[in-house]
């Protein structure tokens, strides 16, 4: 079910701004525009946003960053073994000295994507 107070872009990646989802009846209850090129064209969906071609409605999650500190203890049989993310690096110091086994304290900031590689 597509929600008007979500953000959507086409398949092909083309803004999308979303009027009204429920008021227009029909088969295509949901009413919009595409900027295709620079011109908002007028759009109509099913319910669920699927459309023939490019003009299906993807959703667009909001991007969110990982900034945390990662211990990594002595090699295994199968390699290095990563700890517990920690938000200040005195944190992870603190469980790296009770483990005894730290051979690093990693800082790792990634942008990502809710549901990203799921």
């Amino acid at each position: 079910m597509i929600d008007k107070n979500k953000t959507y872009v086409t398949r092909r990646g083309d803004a999308v701004r979303l009027y009204c989802t429920d008021d227009g009846g029909g088969s295509h209850p949901v009413h919009g525009a595409v900027n295709i090129e620079g011109i908002w064209a007028c759009m109509s969906w099913p319910k669920d946003g699927e459309s023939s071609g490019y003009y299906s409605l993807v959703e667009v999650k909001p991007k969110r960053t990982l900034d945390t500190w990662l211990n990594v203890y002595s090699d295994t049989v199968d390699g290095p073994i990563i700890g517990v993310g920690h938000r200040l690096r005195s944190a992870a110091d603190a469980a790296g000295a009770l483990v005894g086994s730290r051979i690093a304290c990693l800082r790792i900031t990634q942008e990502f994507t809710e549901g990203e590689g799921m």
